[in-house]
């Protein structure tokens, strides 16, 4: 229930934060955005940090490096792609890393002669099936760069799921990680923006914007690895797929969209799936198959 709560408050907050990014800061570049997204998060761990008497020093430097690089990469892609393509084309290609999970286990469950996560596959592909009623993906004859691009994104992204997990079997505590993230990220984000542009200045509705991307970008980045790097990883990725509704909500009571039949039919696809996957992740628990 633990691990549940944490992969759905990160769908919540991710849901949330491209909520502020649509809202409040048109007209500024993806490492830009990823910049002040990371430096907000610095400060804000080491706020925290600082009160509660911790510590940010570590013995895995290299790990952050590597979980940051992969970080940057992913997010920085994503605002590409999401600035050149259809918006339910491009979620819904992004929502394609459970899918590459679940054939990762499955491939690496036969490596080992042990039985795949069968369950768990089947809410993930369920779950998929409810994305697609939901965003209703269609492929423009100009979109093909941009679609590979969003299925790099979902494999960076399963690299990176796999380097926290890594972290959290060394015991970094989750604060530490996104930390280390946020700080190598604002450093690979302003290198970024000096190459592409240069930074913009922004208007009082741009700041809000910038201040609460920042905010709810820094608790989806705790609960993510919480979920990720402490649980299990497939119940995790399935759960994601909740960012969805999440956003469609948003939609409707902030930005005036309407929502079709198909589409609810899709959430609650997406509803089934997460309660799916948690019924048989506890099963496999239960008997000691926990990854």
């Amino acid at each position: 229930m633990k691990q549940s709560f944490w992969a759905i408050a990160a769908a919540a907050c991710f849901s949330i934060m491209g909520a502020f990014v649509k809202f409040c800061t048109e007209g500024m570049g993806s490492m830009e955005l990823v910049f002040y997204r990371s430096l907000f998060g610095a400060i804000f761990i080491a706020f925290v940090v600082s009160g509660s008497g911790g510590t940010l020093k570590t013995h895995y430097f290299r790990h952050h490096i590597i979980r940051s690089i992969l970080g940057v990469a992913s997010v920085a892609l994503w605002f590409y792609a999401l600035s050149r393509m259809h918006f339910g084309t491009c979620m819904t290609l992004i929502y394609t890393t459970p899918l590459f999970m679940a054939l990762n286990f499955i491939i690496l469950a036969k490596c080992k002669g042990e039985r795949a996560p069968w369950a768990v596959v089947l809410a993930i592909v369920t779950g998929f099936v409810g994305i697609c009623l939901v965003m209703k993906p269609g492929l423009g004859t100009d979109e093909f760069v941009p679609a590979l691009i969003c299925l790099a994104v979902a494999l960076i992204d399963l690299a990176a799921y796999w380097q926290m997990k890594q972290m959290g079997r060394l015991n970094e505590p989750s604060y530490r990680i996104v930390f280390y993230f946020s700080v190598l990220g604002m450093v690979f984000a302003a290198g970024g923006t000096l190459l592409t542009g240069g930074f913009h200045v922004p208007d009082l509705t741009g700041v809000a914007g910038l201040l609460g991307m920042g905010l709810f970008a820094t608790l989806g980045q705790i609960c993510t690895t919480r979920s990720y790097a402490y649980g299990n990883m497939l119940l995790s990725s399935c759960l994601g797929f909740s960012a969805v509704p999440f956003s469609v909500i948003f939609g409707v009571t902030l930005f005036n969209e309407s929502v079709d039949p198909t589409a609810l039919v899709g959430m609650a696809l997406i509803l089934v799936a997460g309660m799916g996957a948690a019924v048989a992740t506890k099963k496999m628990e239960a008997r000691g198959l926990t990854n």
